[in-house]
């Protein structure tokens, strides 16, 4: 088992552990710096997180609501997500394959709340 850094920017690391959940199944840890948001992709499968540290806005199709560090919760299959940031937060994600992550599906209503918050908060 490999903890892998497999991006870096402005709004943090995303860090994986491959296969850790079952074959061609990842475990995703997504820093996310204040002010900066990651997301607005769909899968195909529901999607579960934990919020490690911190506080965040999650955004849910047409839902929003704050979560703070220890809360955890599900994205159902095909409907959009993303969070922002309202502390440096540290997020867990999992049930998606590596498979379905590379074909990065994105909703373009919430990819343009999450480039807009990124451009205002960096």
């Amino acid at each position: 088992m490999e903890l892998k850094k497999v991006h870096e920017d402005k709004r943090g690391s995303i860090w994986v552990i491959k296969d850790f959940l079952g074959p061609g199944k990842e475990y995703s840890i997504l820093e996310i710096k204040k002010g900066a948001a990651r997301g607005g992709c769909l899968h195909s499968k529901d999607e579960y997180y934990s919020i490690i540290k911190g506080k965040v806005k999650v955004m849910m199709g047409n839902k929003e609501w704050e979560a703070l560090a220890g809360e955890s919760g599900k994205f159902p299959a095909g409907v959009p997500h993303a969070f922002i940031g309202l502390e440096d937060s540290i997020i867990s994600e999992w049930g998606i394959t590596t498979e379905e992550k590379t074909l990065n599906k994105k909703d373009p209503e919430m990819l343009k709340i999450v480039d807009e918050a990124n451009q205002k908060n960096l």
